[in-house]
């Protein structure tokens, strides 16, 4: 994921773009833009719209200045549902109206939360600015609320960059104060000297970063630790140099707050971001497009399959008629010619059979002679015959036996019964031949 920083101060704005994946940040560039009579914001905004390759996700980050704090309680922990109840928990209690103001929340622990808010019309303002440059913010923050993402910072500190102080607990954002006007070192000293006062207490380091930061790290008087912040041995390969890294600090942390989902967005309610929603409905639209073209190319293949479905239809219906008339010439159209085809050649091959049959009981009886006294059963099924009857030994058995050798193969006599009067009951089996002589 591309993101593109910009940090608006009061008379610079420093822009970076940072690639990230996974752990890995790579700094693709950065430049800072001085504002004065002849260059105002929205000449700056400009310029870096013009400088824009790719699809970056924009972050403009905004004076802390800008934003109020208040530390609050509520029996929740879904940061979701506390954005849905903010507006109303901190009516009458703020100095603007819930309908003026557009309002974030941070987690400080379980139960304890740090609410945000600013102005609607400035963030308004900002976000119109940008727009009509070409390079309309996806989130419009400050760099103040990415600093616990500060590489190499301890879990437990204070930090400040001369331009705004801030209180990290348990890694978590829970104190920050802007720093404006002429001695802004004495205002950071009155802060730090009131929050020790405090019930809460205050971390014994303070971390001092940015170009300011050698003037922040002499400070005398203190009631903490002061150090500078240092170049990580792992972000070497990020920035380079020490100075790179004074200057692009908080920019870089606000990259890693935004990759984490953990940066306050003030683009909420009627000032949300809808670019994006744009795209996606642009493409959806397209979907739809294809996938009707999909749909009337899939119905134009199916029409012509059921077009050349019936000219086959057709045509074998023709060639059935021709059929038809060629058999029957004599005969007027019929209803269906292809029953009547289909009954003609039942009532042949019936017929057929029938002539079959009489044959084979012909030569039966012919082979009989006297010696057999009687067939009283013969069953033609296909090929195969099965004949029963009397006899008058089993020596005329075997002679009517002989006599079928003429139309029938494979002959076999069944059980031969002995009778009282000397005459046997036998049944015989063979198949008929193809041609009965």
């Amino acid at each position: 994921m591309d993101y593109l920083i910009l940090q608006i101060d009061e008379d610079t704005v420093a822009a970076a773009r940072f690639t990230l994946s996974g752990r890995s940040v790579t700094l693709g560039g950065a430049a800072s833009f001085q504002l004065d009579a002849t260059t105002d914001l929205s000449a700056v905004a400009v310029q870096v719209a013009s400088g824009i390759s790719g699809s970056p996700r924009v972050v403009v980050c905004l004076s802390p200045s800008l934003f109020a704090q208040r530390a609050i309680e509520l029996p929740l922990t879904d940061l979701r549902k506390v954005r849905d109840v903010l507006s109303a928990h901190l009516q009458g209690e703020i100095a603007l109206s819930a309908e003026e103001a557009v309002f974030d929340v941070l987690s400080i622990s379980t139960g304890r939360f740090l609410a945000l808010w600013a102005k609607r019309t400035e963030i308004a303002a900002v976000i119109d600015l940008f727009r009509r440059a070409g390079c309309e913010p996806q989130i419009v923050s400050a760099a103040v609320f990415g600093w616990p993402h500060l590489p190499g910072i301890p879990s437990d500190c204070v930090v400040s960059d001369g331009t705004a102080v801030a209180v990290i607990s348990a890694g978590r954002l829970s104190y920050l104060r802007a720093l404006d006007g002429a001695d802004r070192h004495k205002q950071l000293a009155a802060t730090i000297a009131a929050l020790e006062l405090s019930a809460g207490g205050l971390p014994p380091l303070l971390l001092v970063f940015g170009e300011q930061a050698e003037q922040l790290a002499t400070l005398d008087g203190l009631p903490l630790t002061v150090q500078q912040l240092e170049l990580p041995d792992d972000q070497v390969q990020t920035f380079r140099t020490e100075a790179s890294f004074q200057q692009l600090a908080g920019l870089y942390a606000v990259a890693r707050a935004c990759h984490a989902g953990d940066l306050p967005d003030f683009r909420r309610g009627d000032l949300a971001w809808t670019a994006g929603n744009v795209k996606l409905r642009k493409k959806m639209i397209l979907t739809v497009i294809l996938l009707m073209v999909v749909v009337v190319l899939l119905f134009v293949y199916k029409g012509l399959q059921y077009r050349a479905a019936r000219a086959d239809v057709a045509s074998l219906n023709g060639s059935i008629s021709s059929l038809y008339h060629e058999i029957f010439p004599n005969r007027r159209k019929a209803v269906d010619e292809l029953d009547e085809v289909k009954g003609e050649l039942k009532k042949l091959s019936g017929a057929e059979s029938s002539s079959r049959v009489l044959d084979v009981l012909k030569k039966l009886a012919e082979a009989k002679g006297t010696t057999i006294n009687g067939l009283y059963e013969a069953e033609v099924d296909g090929h195969s015959l099965r004949v029963k009857g009397d006899a008058r030994s089993a020596q005329a058995v075997n002679e009517f036996q002989a006599a079928l050798a003429g139309m029938m193969s494979a002959i076999e006599v069944g059980e031969i019964k002995s009778r009282p009067d000397g005459t046997v009951s036998f049944s015989l089996t063979g198949t008929l031949k193809e041609t009965i002589k």
